[in-house]
C-alpha cells in the first residue's frame, strides 16, 4: 500500500506544479498587456483649442464714472416785490430766448412814468421861455442852467422807472425747457424768490475725472464714449475743457466734453459710464485670458511645438474683459493652448483644434 500512497502523492505535487505555472504566465500576461494598454493611451494625443498669436494694434482705454450737466442752467427769480399777474409758459414746455414767461403788476410804475412825462413837458416849456430871455438877457445864465438841469433829473427818473417796469416782465435768458413752477397768478413774489428752472438740453455736458497720470493722454476736442443708465445706446461726445491743475484732494484732473442730445434722451444728473481711448501701442500680443497659468513663479502659457505641449514663460501687461497682452514670451505664429490646460502636461502630445 505503501509505495501506492507515494505514487499518489507525486503525482498531487506534480499536478500542483503545472497549475502554479500556469497561473503564474496568466498573471505575467495580464500585467504586460495592462502596461502595453496604459502606454498606447499615455501616447494618445489629447485635443486642444488653440490661439494662433498675431500682432495686434492695442487701444489702451480708461473707464470713469461721470455725470450729465444741462448746458445751461438757471433758476429764475423775481427782481422786485411784486403781485404776480401773468403766468405766460406751460410748465415742462419747451421756451425760446426772450419769451416773457412772468409778468409782475406794473400799474403804479406806470402811472409814476406818465407822471414823470408830463413834469418834463411843463419844464421843457420853461427851459425854452428860460433860453429866449437869457438871449435877450432877461434872465441870468445861472437861471437857465437850474431850469436845463431840472430836465435831466426828470429824464434820470424816466430811465430808472423804466427799469423797474422791465424788471416787471420776467424773460427767458436762453432757449430751454422749463421745470416745475414754484408760484401761481396772484400770488406776491418777493425779491429773489424761485419761480421756476429753465434748462438747456439741446446740448448736454459731460463731466468726469480721470487719475493724474493720464493728464497727457487727453486733449482738446478728442472723441469719449459713454453711457447711461437708463438707456443701452453708446453716446459720443467731443472734449471741449480741460482743468489747468490737477485736484490736490483726489490727485485726479477734471474734464468736460460736450454731447449732441437732439432727441432729448439725455437727462441732467444722470450717471453716464465714460469710456476714454488713451495710448495705442502698434505691434504687441493679446491672447485670450483663459490662456494665462498663474502661479507662484510666474505667469506662464502651454504652447504647442512639434506636437507637444510646451511651459512657456511670459510677461503681462494691460489687461481687457477677454483678452490679455503679452509683453515678453511669445512671438506671431505661436500656438497657444486654450483649452484642456489642466489635462495637458509638458511633452504630451496634443491635436490641435481651431478655436471657436
Amino acid at each position: 500500500m505503501k509505495p501506492l500512497i507515494m505514487h499518489k502523492f507525486l503525482y498531487q505535487l506534480l499536478l500542483f506544479i503545472v497549475l502554479t505555472q500556469v497561473m503564474g504566465y496568466s498573471c505575467t500576461s495580464k500585467k504586460k498587456d495592462t502596461k502595453a494598454n496604459t502606454g498606447a493611451a499615455t501616447n494618445k494625443p489629447i485635443g486642444a483649442e488653440v490661439y494662433i498669436v498675431k500682432d495686434t494694434t492695442l487701444q489702451e482705454k480708461l473707464n470713469v464714472l461721470g455725470s450729465l450737466v444741462a448746458n445751461e442752467r438757471v433758476q429764475i427769480v423775481s427782481e422786485s416785490a411784486r403781485r404776480l399777474i401773468k403766468i405766460n409758459f406751460q410748465e415742462g414746455s419747451y421756451v425760446q430766448k426772450g419769451q416773457l414767461l412772468f409778468k409782475l403788476d406794473d400799474a403804479g410804475l406806470q402811472a409814476q412814468l406818465k407822471k414823470l412825462y408830463a413834469q418834463r413837458k411843463l419844464v421843457a416849456n420853461d427851459e425854452q421861455r428860460t433860453a429866449a430871455l437869457l438871449k435877450l438877457e432877461g434872465v441870468s445864465k445861472q437861471e437857465y442852467e437850474r431850469v436845463a438841469g431840472s430836465i435831466e433829473s426828470i429824464d434820470a427818473d424816466i430811465e430808472y422807472v423804466k427799469v423797474e417796469i422791465a424788471q416787471t416782465e420776467i424773460r427767458a435768458p436762453f432757449g430751454g425747457k422749463t421745470g416745475i413752477r414754484k408760484v401761481s397768478e396772484g400770488a406776491f413774489v418777493t425779491q429773489n424768490m424761485p419761480l421756476v428752472t429753465l434748462e438747456d438740453i439741446n446740448l448736454i455736458k459731460v463731466e468726469f475725472a480721470v487719475p493724474e497720470k493720464y493728464a497727457n493722454s487727453i486733449g482738446i476736442n478728442q472723441q469719449i464714449n459713454f453711457r447711461v443708465e437708463n438707456s443701452d445706446k453708446l453716446y459720443q461726445a467731443t472734449v471741449k475743457v480741460i482743468e489747468p491743475y490737477v485736484d490736490q484732494n483726489t490727485r485726479s484732473l477734471f474734464i468736460r466734453a460736450i454731447a449732441n442730445n437732439e432727441d432729448k434722451k439725455l437727462l441732467p444728473g444722470s450717471s453716464a459710464t465714460v469710456e476714454v481711448s488713451l495710448n495705442e501701442i502698434r505691434n504687441t500680443v493679446m491672447i485670450p485670458s483663459k490662456a494665462l497659468i498663474p502661479s507662484l513663479e510666474g505667469n506662464s502659457v502651454l504652447t504647442i511645438e512639434n506636437g507637444k505641449a510646451a511651459k512657456t514663460i511670459v510677461e503681462v501687461g494691460l489687461r481687457t474683459s477677454m483678452s490679455v497682452q503679452i509683453t515678453k514670451g511669445l512671438q506671431p505664429g505661436d500656438s497657444v493652448m486654450t483649452t484642456n490646460i489642466l489635462r495637458a502636461k509638458p511633452g504630451i502630445a496634443v491635436q490641435a483644434i481651431a478655436s471657436k
